[in-house]
């Protein structure tokens, strides 16, 4: 157990309610005997984009969305991922994982001065990426070390063996030294990079990197309009002064543009965490009939105003390699809930249609939401609605953030919605084993990899014989796959899934081109952009 929390405990935290094979090379267009292609460039007008002039462009040090944004143009990553989580090698040309130790090998890339990209650049910026307050030091949770084998090759020692580790080689990569520069008033200087832009002197526009040798370039120039607090971005999208504009849609307040709209899946997950030490919630049947009652296709559409997807499992459905093991009901199955609460001892109606026992004792339940967030609200008070259709009682419970996060540190809760950004390696121990450091309200006896158990089986028709714990451990070991963890996920339900939220980029009508954008980079296809003239 300790294997699996050990060095995480802060790895979600800092995120909460806003966060197969064992070898693998260079694919899909990323082997290292692929001809590098050409920069080109097309003459067309800038694209007008929002930033915050009192803010850096450094990824590591800026304040601000838009910046942190905006920053991914002038720094490449070893890898970014699409927008179904999967990798592509920008950076890397191949990456190899054998017991803990991955070992990345480098492309012929240039830094925008002209300078070699080499291992020692890669070193440094893992350095400052994991001493940073970004989100790129949480990513980095496993790494023990990095280390340049040679000048183009870099080893990083993990503490334990993540197949899935590539997948969070999303840091940029800075020239060494290069943030460390600043200008005759002390201002720090925007660091080096090998990216699609580069930075004028003035700090207001990005130029297009003529040398840039892994993809095109249309769009030559990006004028950066200074946008201070969220008013201004209001008002500049309104009035039409951008040309794109991307949301998180975390709190609905979704300021619309004419023009064209695309999707960016989110790893952020939107749950129901469950006090397993409360009454019969400790109870895997009970579990399984609060779910089952849940229509997630409508907490969706009503809470989140179809800017979400529903959860079909603990894994977002975009992910290509869970996709086939995931089968929870997006739609309400009230014969499963029923089947459940009849099992537990609720056989009975009461005279307004509430289940009860023998003893004529209702399920009441409280759902405690944070009331600081619209969505979160109506998500929790839909919740409520469904389960009243199954015979169980909540009462919603609005608490502002501070009590809220206090009554989750304390225990003081029987059943909460939440949300958590999971990262892209799928590793969910923090959120579903006993004292991880979002895994609010779960209890460390769960039954052993030596114990059965006769319980109902889940909706899956599977039953559970080993703790998650187990099964977590023995994925890192090379016992378990994914789908074994899914499964068991699935089958215990240390919390029940909703949904997972998207973010919208929004894009004006002189802006053709548009393809895929990604959580890793919501300017993913930015190459192939063209403006009007």
């Amino acid at each position: 157990m300790k294997n699996i929390i050990r060095l995480i405990s802060f790895l979600l935290a800092a995120v909460m309610f806003l966060s197969l094979s064992s070898c693998k090379k260079a694919q899909d267009g990323n082997a290292s005997n692929e001809k590098p292609l050409e920069a080109t460039t097309a003459s067309t007008r800038a694209l007008r984009l929002l930033y915050s002039a009192s803010d850096t462009l450094n990824p590591y040090t800026a304040q601000t969305d838009l910046n942190r944004k905006l920053s991914l143009l002038i720094f490449d990553p070893l890898v970014r991922l699409n927008n179904d989580f999967e990798p592509q090698y920008i950076i890397a040309d191949s990456v190899v994982l054998e017991n803990g130790l991955c070992t990345v090998k480098l492309k012929n890339v240039y830094f925008t001065d002209g300078t070699p990209l080499t291992a020692d650049d890669v070193v440094y910026s893992f350095n400052t990426a994991k001493g940073s307050a970004s989100e790129y030091a949480y990513q980095l949770y496993e790494v023990q070390s990095a280390t340049a084998v040679d000048s183009s090759t870099v080893s990083f020692k993990l503490d334990r063996n993540d197949i899935y580790f590539e997948r969070l080689l999303v840091f940029p990569i800075i020239k060494s030294g290069s943030d460390k520069t600043t200008d005759v008033d002390g201002r720090q200087i925007t660091p080096i990079g090998s990216g699609r832009y580069i930075p004028n002197a003035e700090g207001d526009k990005l130029v297009a990197n003529k040398d840039y040798s892994y993809g095109k370039i249309n769009v030559g120039e990006i004028s950066l309009i200074n946008a201070p607090d969220g008013e201004a971005v209001s008002h500049y999208v309104e009035i039409g002064a951008v040309d794109m504009y991307y949301t998180d849609t975390a709190d609905l307040n979704i300021v619309r543009m004419s023009g064209k709209k695309s999707t960016v899946n989110m790893n952020s997950l939107v749950y129901i965490g469950i006090n397993h030490s409360y009454g019969q919630l400790g109870s895997r049947e009970l579990r399984h009939a609060i779910s089952s009652a849940l229509d997630r296709a409508a907490v969706c559409k009503e809470a989140y105003h179809n800017n979400a997807v529903a959860a079909t499992g603990f894994y977002n459905p975009a992910i290509k390699l869970t996709e086939a093991v995931q089968n929870i009901q997006t739609s309400a199955n009230t014969q499963i809930s029923i089947e459940n609460l009849e099992e537990i001892g609720y056989n009975g109606l009461d005279n307004s249609g509430m289940r009860i026992n023998s003893s004529g004792n209702r399920i009441r339940l409280t759902l405690m939401v944070n009331g600081e967030n619209a969505a979160r609200v109506a998500a929790a008070k839909l919740v409520a609605r469904q389960l009243s259709q199954v015979g169980i009682e909540i009462t919603v419970i609005e608490r502002s953030f501070a009590e809220y996060s206090a009554a989750l540190a304390s225990g003081s809760f029987q059943l909460y919605l939440g949300e958590v950004k999971t990262l892209a390696n799928m590793d969910l121990a923090p959120l579903t084993v006993a004292g991880g450091s979002c895994a609010y309200g779960l209890v460390a006896a769960e039954p052993s990899a030596e114990e059965t158990t006769e319980e109902k089986p889940a909706e899956d028709g599977t039953a559970a014989t080993a703790s998650i714990a187990d099964i977590i451990n023995g994925f890192y070991s090379g016992a378990n796959t994914i789908t074994d963890i899914a499964v068991a996920l699935q089958t215990e339900l240390p919390v029940i899934p909703l949904c997972f939220r998207q973010g919208l980029l929004f894009c004006g009508e002189d802006v053709a081109n548009v393809g895929e954008a990604s959580e890793s980079d919501i300017y993913f296809s930015i190459g192939d952009y063209t403006v009007k003239k």
